[in-house]
């Protein structure tokens, strides 16, 4: 298909990245638009997922990937006093798909998107506040006046994207019920490389990951009222989780308070279509999801690569957007909400409750675990239900 002009992206983040080095590899032209004034070294980590690692693989990017980050070979569920409740060897999947899940800094997995972008521009301070569209194509209208047209507008603006309210209208956000910080510790505070851990207790979680090079991802949640804020969240954060089991208290000790970012947890109820006319959604902008099986970001690469394959090889851009929705859809939606659920179940806070949750991990056969693993971590662009 040849588009009658750019493909305009709002949104520089993963999503939004991964589109334009899609796009730029088959020689389709695209535009960024940044809201934020620059593209500072945003966030803490990321699990970059088997699934999305083979999406990026079609890109020829993830050698880089993996050079910047850990490759996550065990997983480990713990209580907050550091007993053991599951073991999962995640090394099959390298074994069997030839590609593991990564563990690394955000501003590095951003720093190879935009790299392998091949110079598309991104403007920086440009706010979406609109669009127009007709059947020759749609036009971008930004808060300082500026006006931008193109082929095909995609919203890769996140959680609270602008595109998003413009084409399908307000839609609540559903507030989960808990409040997380993400923080980056210097050195490895004892976390063995090549393993993702997640610590239970009432009410709360606290996970961390070696990204390489010496420093550690770390992330806590905890119940707590929607809005609330602190002048010091390593602070907060250390009163909670200081009685918890090692390395908790070491990862927190050596980590600087600049560091740490607080993010209430919220996701939207799912569409059944974020497509209309020439103008389309990705990512979190399309199906926000809560962040309990770590695929928020995956998911985003993934529909970047759909949308710039189906881009090549459909008739027409109709035809393109439904067979990405066709393939993206279902399997988002079906994350989303297992997501929502697997954080009720991880934030429960009643004893007995508590009690039954762990006995039943500690009894869940492993081939269990990996069977939902292997089954996350599919995907090919010659197949139509891909993560369906």
């Amino acid at each position: 298909m040849r588009l009658d002009g750019p493909v305009l992206i709002i949104g520089a983040g993963i999503g939004g990245l991964t589109l334009a080095s899609a796009l730029a590899q088959r020689g389709i032209e695209c535009r960024l638009f940044e809201r934020a004034p620059e593209l500072a070294p945003a966030g803490a980590g990321i699990l970059v997922q088997t699934g999305a690692l083979l999406a990026l693989r079609t890109l020829k990017l993830d050698a880089a990937v993996s050079a910047k980050g850990q490759d996550v070979l065990m997983g480990l569920l713990k209580t907050e006093r550091g007993q053991t409740l599951q073991r999962t060897s995640m090394s099959f999947l390298r074994d069997e798909l030839g590609a593991s899940t990564v563990a690394i800094h955000r501003a590095r997995l951003q720093e190879v998107l935009r790299d392998a972008g091949n110079g598309a521009p991104i403007a920086l301070g440009a706010e979406l506040v609109g669009y127009e569209a007709d059947a020759s194509g749609v036009t971008a209208l930004f808060a300082d006046g500026r006006r931008e047209r193109g082929a095909l507008l995609v919203g890769a603006d996140g959680l609270h994207s602008a595109v998003r309210r413009a084409l399908l209208g307000e839609s609540p956000l559903r507030y989960a019920g808990y409040t997380s910080w993400r923080g980056i510790a210097a050195g490895s505070g004892g976390v063995p490389a090549h393993e993702v851990t997640e610590m239970w207790g009432p009410g709360a979680r606290f996970g961390f990951a070696d990204i390489g090079p010496n420093e550690t991802y770390w992330f806590a949640v905890l119940n707590a009222p929607e809005s609330e804020r602190e002048s010091n969240p390593l602070e907060v954060v250390t009163r909670h989780f200081a009685a918890w089991a090692e390395p908790v208290p070491e990862l927190l000790a050596h980590t600087a308070p600049e560091r740490v970012f607080r993010t209430d947890i919220h996701d939207r109820l799912p569409v059944a279509s974020w497509s209309r006319g020439r103008v389309t959604l990705l990512g979190d902008a399309a199906h926000p999801t809560t962040p309990n099986l770590g695929q928020g970001g995956s998911m985003a690469i993934e529909d970047a690569v759909v949308l710039a394959h189906a881009l090549e090889r459909a008739p027409a851009l109709a035809d393109a957007l439904a067979e990405y929705e066709r393939r993206r859809v279902a399997g988002t939606n079906r994350i989303v909400e297992a997501s929502f659920r697997f954080g009720k179940l991880a934030q429960l806070e009643n004893r007995l409750a508590i009690f039954l949750r762990n006995a039943l991990f500690r009894v869940l056969p492993e081939g269990m675990v990996q069977k939902e693993l292997r089954r996350a971590a599919q995907f090919s662009l010659e197949d139509g239900l891909a993560r369906a």
